[in-house]
């Protein structure tokens, strides 16, 4: 059986929210909001700090 690494819903809002929360230049795995997220919804912190970057890339403004 493989396990599913698909970000589900919620985690995926959780993760917008981050990425409208904090400046797309201080993302990173250590920085302390994208840690404090990463464990609530149950990803490590360079998950989120990836997803968070994904979001960046679909931004026009950067």
């Amino acid at each position: 059986m493989v396990k599913s690494n698909n970000w589900t819903r919620e985690q995926t809002i959780v993760a917008f929210n981050v990425y409208c929360k904090i400046p797309f230049k201080s993302s990173s795995k250590t920085n302390p909001t994208i840690i404090k997220y990463a464990n609530i919804i149950g990803r490590s912190p360079s998950a989120l700090n990836m997803k968070v970057g994904n979001f960046g890339r679909l931004d026009p403004d950067l």
